[in-house]
């Protein structure tokens, strides 16, 4: 000091520049912390952007948490975390996107609500702040075990919206083996707010996602229901869409059995679906026994805790039912049936809107199924008049009783040897039927000769399969089978009738029941001959073939016969 007292100017000088030189470097790191936060903040931004670009760039939620995960590490400069997010069932929360050492070991595992840091932060609501994990109580040691992982310090904070928490966030140990510190904490929560107005969105954008494409599918799945009307191929195809609909692992349709007021199991997907095809239910017991006899739909997150439960189904598959949704499936007020689906996948369970869509999934099936039984009625009915039709001609003739059943009976075993489709079976089927419904026209004194016919009656009697046609044409629906009865009696070899066409110019349907109907005929007690042994009958098909016959239709004949499908049956000995 100078006489006066006063420091020397330089002095002063020097420490006002120290001080300066103290508050650049402390707003340097004061800047240093909010540009780390606006980056972080740029990159949550970008996330929710993405959310609004066209489906195809839109990432999945497990991407969404991954990303924001690695940009809340950086800013906090931990060396790991944690995004937890809560469970449907509101009672667990899930390690979503976890970072760090050995951190995939983790992902996907569960904490129950109120154990752990995490879940006792999705409890509370508050931040948590452990400095020494190897001491806290909350610490469950097993998880940093399993990923051999050393757990120092943890900072934990809610992701929340107003009052709802929906999950965590931790930070675990400071990069560098430095502390966190009570900034780090301020700036995790300041970011988890941010968080969770991100997840909120993404959960509810892609939920209405999802959403939209499981009725997109519901409507696919509607036509694809109503593409068959074979009894058989609906139910399955109702099963295999319910199955792929509600993600599960297996699925069943039990349908009742009225005499007997069982539920019995019409489809079974999956491993052990045959031996549950053995089982069968009382109406009210069992879990789908309960829905057919009260008529309403079940949710079941633990199947194993459900006294309704039919137990000894598992024991008969060797099959573990952990989750379960069923509902009834009704048809104009009138239970048919019951809808399974078993075990959703992915460890996860059934939820409310998995249940909704399985109901709306169960009308479907119920329209389709009562659609295609209906049509089984009608044709049934048809194929009854239509064959009663059939044995009225027959009967004015006492030699040929049986014959069209005959022949319906050997034209199927035919097309099976030759591979036709089912529906192009049915309509052989109902050609076989009608085909010689043309007799209706001719004359009894023709019909009922013993003798051999002169040209006037063989003439009448040749005009049949037009006279047939002529009928079946008019019936809507028919059409498909009006070639075969019309060309039944034409040749190989060009020489049949009405219309004299040969080789593959005869259809088909007309090729099998011409060998079909010759057969019968051969082995047929008629008034000028006794039948035919079959083995006779057979070396005539073999004669003829390629000639009169269609070579690979009399070869398909033999098969069968050879394979005891055919034998000739119901002889007319009168």
């Amino acid at each position: 000091m100078n006489e006066t007292g006063k420091k020397p100017e330089s002095v002063s000088l020097e420490e006002q520049l120290i001080t300066l030189k103290f508050q650049v470097s402390e707003l340097q790191q004061k800047l240093a912390v909010k540009e780390g936060e606006l980056e972080v903040f740029r990159g949550i931004g970008q996330i929710s952007r993405a959310l609004s670009r066209s489906p195809e760039q839109r990432g999945k939620l497990s991407e969404i948490l991954d990303g924001s995960l690695d940009l809340i590490l950086k800013m906090v400069g931990a060396e790991a975390g944690t995004i937890f997010l809560k469970e449907k069932d509101g009672e667990h929360i899930v390690f979503k996107s976890v970072r760090g050492f050995g951190s995939e070991k983790l992902k996907g595992k569960k904490l129950r609500i109120g154990e752990g840091i995490a879940g006792w932060v999705t409890q509370n609501g508050r931040p948590y702040v452990s400095t020494q994990v190897a001491g806290d109580p909350l610490w469950q040691k097993e998880y940093a075990d399993l990923v051999g992982f050393e757990t120092r310090e943890i900072l934990c904070v809610p992701l929340r919206i107003g009052d709802q928490v929906f999950g965590a966030v931790e930070a675990i140990n400071k990069k560098d083996r430095q502390l966190l510190a009570q900034e780090d904490l301020e700036n995790l929560s300041s970011l988890a707010s941010q968080l969770a107005i991100v997840i909120q969105n993404a959960r509810l954008f892609l939920e209405s996602r999802q959403q939209a494409e499981q009725h997109s599918e519901l409507i696919e799945v509607s036509a694809l229901l109503n593409s068959s009307l074979d009894p058989l191929v609906v139910r399955k195809k109702a099963m295999e869409a319910a199955t792929h609909l509600m993600g599960a692992e297996v699925g069943s349709l039990l349908l009742v059995d009225q005499e007997k007021n069982e539920l019995y199991f019409d489809v079974a997907l999956g491993d052990k679906g045959d031996a549950v095809k053995q089982i069968r239910l009382k109406i009210g017991e069992g879990i789908a026994g309960w829905v057919a006899e009260k008529d309403e739909a079940l949710l079941i997150p633990d199947v194993s805790q459900d006294p309704r439960h039919f137990r000894k189904a598992d024991q008969k598959s060797a099959f573990s039912t952990r989750d379960m949704i069923c509902v009834p499936v009704k048809a104009k007020d009138k239970m048919i049936g019951v809808l399974q689906a078993i075990n959703k996948q992915g460890g996860q369970i059934f939820s409310q809107e998995d249940l909704e869509l399985f109901k709306s999934l169960a009308n479907q099936v119920a329209i389709a199924i009562d659609n295609a039984n209906l049509y089984t009625e009608i044709q049934k009915t048809f194929l009854e008049t239509a064959e009663a039709l059939a044995e009225s001609i027959e009967k004015r003739d006492p030699y040929t009783g049986g014959h069209t059943q005959r022949v319906v009976f050997y034209s199927w075993a035919i097309a099976g040897e030759l591979g036709l489709p089912k529906d192009e079976m049915e309509r052989l089927r109902i050609a076989a039927v009608l085909h010689d419904i043309g007799k209706i026209g001719v004359e009894d004194r023709v019909l009922r000769k013993e003798g051999p016919l002169d040209q006037e009656e063989l003439a009448q009697m040749r005009r049949h399969p037009e006279i047939g046609a002529h009928i079946v044409k008019h019936i809507d629906g028919l059409k498909d089978v009006v070639p075969g009865i019309l060309h039944h009696q034409e040749r190989f070899d060009g020489k049949g009738y009405p219309d004299g066409i040969k080789d593959g110019e005869i259809p088909i349907f007309a090729r099998i029941i011409a060998a079909a109907d010759t057969f019968d005929a051969m082995t047929s007690d008629r008034p000028y001959r006794k039948a035919l042994p079959d083995e006779v009958a057979l070396n005539e098909l073999k004669k003829f073939a390629g000639i009169q016959f269609d070579q690979q239709v009399v070869e398909a004949f033999i098969r069968a016969y050879e394979k005891g499908k055919v034998r000739s049956v119901g002889k007319n000995t009168a």
